[in-house]
């Protein structure tokens, strides 16, 4: 069992090949949206394309080239207006005879990328004089027609120009759009950001030394830094996020993106970009799967190699054990802070929060040596202790934690289950908060035979208390059994609470929807 009392030195830098085994939100996020493109839902295609749409990346072109011809007016729509960042010269064509479609809306997207992508300005009635320019010449005659036009046009056509370069340019254009970059001229700001993001595109090494000012300027600029990677880009990502900090996702995202291991410096910036259950400004929201922010920040702390030794001081830190002599300086003062969160009960600071160390824990904590001291610390004073602990043993897939957390859960509230004594969120008012709810969750999180079992029974059961009841129902969603289907159907039905129905109808859609995807990749090996 790790703990307190090691070297007040931090870990050295994760090797090369342990932060290999970590996949980046950016990678994690292509790979899930292009899942959700080839699935059986229209709901999901749709989650398909708007994420795509945000990433912008040319990854997305060939999963959403079909749904921009599915049968649904909707996926449609958001697959075309997504084929209008993220596309290429493959998606020109497919935008063509979207001219032709049956909506108006679509009809309208589809023109708008056009003209982005082409820097023409053809109308949207123009279909067949569309089809007419596409047949007129290969695409590198049309490239270099843009390049001229970036040379010699006017100030409306040179932007048109550069802007249509980072979708059907290539690399051979890239010296033209550093020279923009260089001297952006009566181009000015809209010039430079058109130039920065047709390279994420276009841009190599050799557009680094040009992109470095920018990059601290400009959080956009991460972007291609992330895309044209390597040492170099990386040190300009590190004087970024020195900057920023975790004030834009942008940076983070493409330093973990290059899979960077060299963030320790910023560990207590990426320690205060978790949210907490009692932050207003920031909520952790539990009910959910974690967000970008999240997942990227942990990636961050992961990959320093220094994790461990960052679970070991917090737990002591709850524990009352931890020493300053035994921790790096630059953590003391946020270890110590967290002190005021955890005394007896549930506190809630409105507005700010110390006590993100603890939201961290999930996400950072992969050694099942810590399991003991978190079992321990399920008896904690402070109800915020317990609700992490919980979650975190869950991370660990914990399973000879269940019946600890069963016992805590099943521990009878000392207010009956009236709203009127369940408002109190203050430290003087902390007996009649609910928390036990967040347990279920964990326990949902956890998986397992045992902890579906108690979940449905939680669930199902009318005297239980609401917050149990809820909390059980999400705790289900997460396992996603289909045994599961039958109490949650009663449930959705039967319960008094109409948040807890509508969760339970949620929780059956995506148990069946899952379902119904395991099938189509049976059918389709």
């Amino acid at each position: 069992m790790l703990a307190a009392g090691c070297s007040a030195v931090l870990l050295a830098p994760a090797t090369t090949e342990a932060a290999a085994e970590i996949p980046s939100v950016f990678a994690s996020e292509v790979a899930r949206f292009t899942r959700l493109a080839g699935s059986a839902s229209d709901d999901l295609r749709i989650e398909a394309a708007q994420g795509f749409g945000w990433l912008k990346h040319p990854s997305g072109e060939t999963p959403l080239l079909p749904l921009a011809k599915a049968e649904s007016p909707v996926v449609r729509l958001t697959a075309t207006k997504a084929l209008g960042v993220c596309g290429g010269r493959r998606t020109v064509p497919v935008l063509i005879e979207r001219l032709g479609d049956s909506e108006w809306e679509i009809r309208r997207a589809a023109h708008d990328a056009l003209r982005r992508m082409t820097g023409q300005t053809l109308p949207a009635d123009a279909r067949d004089a569309w089809g007419k320019w596409l047949e007129g010449s290969d695409w590198q005659a049309k490239e270099g027609k843009l390049l001229g036009q970036l040379k010699k046009g006017d100030r409306a056509a040179r932007l048109r120009a550069l802007r249509a370069l980072r979708f059907v340019g290539s690399s051979r254009a890239e010296v033209a759009v550093l020279a923009v970059l260089a001297k952006p001229g009566d181009l000015g700001g809209d010039g430079v950001k058109a130039a920065i993001q047709a390279l994420e595109r276009i841009g190599t090494a050799k557009a680094l030394p040009l992109l470095a000012p920018h990059a601290v300027r400009w959080p956009g600029t991460a972007w291609t830094l992330g895309q044209v990677g390597g040492p170099k880009a990386e040190e300009i990502l590190l004087k970024a996020f020195r900057k920023f900090g975790t004030r834009t996702l942008d940076v983070m995202v493409n330093l973990d993106r290059v899979e960077s291991t060299r963030c320790a410096e910023f560990l207590p910036t990426l320690l205060r970009a978790f949210g907490l259950v009692i932050y207003r400004s920031r909520p952790d929201e539990l009910h959910r799967p974690p967000d970008a922010v999240q997942r990227t920040a942990a990636n961050l702390i992961l990959r320093t190699g220094q994790a461990p030794r960052l679970v070991d001081l917090v737990l002591a830190e709850v524990e009352g054990k931890r020493k300053n002599a035994d921790t790096p300086p630059p953590l003391r003062k946020l270890l110590a802070g967290m002190r005021h969160e955890l005394k007896r009960g549930f506190v809630r600071s409105d507005g700010m929060t110390v006590a993100q160390p603890l939201a961290a824990l999930p996400h950072i904590a992969t050694d099942k040596r810590f399991v003991p001291r978190l079992v321990a610390l399920l008896d904690h004073r402070a109800y915020l202790v317990r609700i992490y602990v919980a979650m975190t043993l869950a991370a660990l897939k914990a399973e000879s934690a269940v019946p600890k957390i069963l016992k805590v859960v099943r521990e009878p509230y000392p207010f009956v289950d009236a709203a009127t004594q369940a408002s109190g969120k203050h430290f003087g008012r902390s007996q009649t908060v609910r928390w036990r709810g967040y347990l279920c969750i964990a326990l949902g999180r956890l998986g397992g035979e045992p902890a579906r079992a108690a979940l449905e029974a939680l669930a199902g059961d009318p005297t239980s208390f609401r917050d149990i009841r809820y909390g059980s129902v999400v705790g289900l969603k997460f396992l996603g059994s289909p045994k599961s289907v039958a109490v949650l159907e009663r449930v959705a039905e039967q319960d008094i609470i109409w948040a807890i129905q509508r969760e339970a109808e949620e929780a059956v859609a995506e148990i069946r929807l899952g379902e119904g995807n395991a099938q189509l990749a049976d059918d389709n090996p």
